[in-house]
């Protein structure tokens, strides 16, 4: 069976490497739906919360990613 999954108003990066934050943040904020037992709710209503993908979260996403890979870096050494 195949599903489409529409992320409506999800704020698209506005540069040409941030891709892969939005994509992992969007991943994350399923998982944990998924978890709470709402996606299948969010997916009936006809797509994602728009409040998942602003510019601004994403932003603090990619600090907190950065800072992760840091952290074990730093840790291994």
């Amino acid at each position: 069976m195949k599903t489409t999954i529409v992320a409506t108003g999800i704020t698209q990066q506005a540069n040409n490497f941030d891709c892969g934050v939005h994509v992992l943040y969007i991943i994350t904020k399923m998982i944990e739906a998924e978890k709470d037992g709402k996606l299948l709710e969010y997916l009936e209503r006809g797509g994602l919360p728009v409040e998942w993908g602003t510019a601004e979260i994403v932003a603090n996403y990619r600090q907190e990613v950065r800072d992760l890979f840091t952290s074990l870096v730093e840790s291994d050494t």
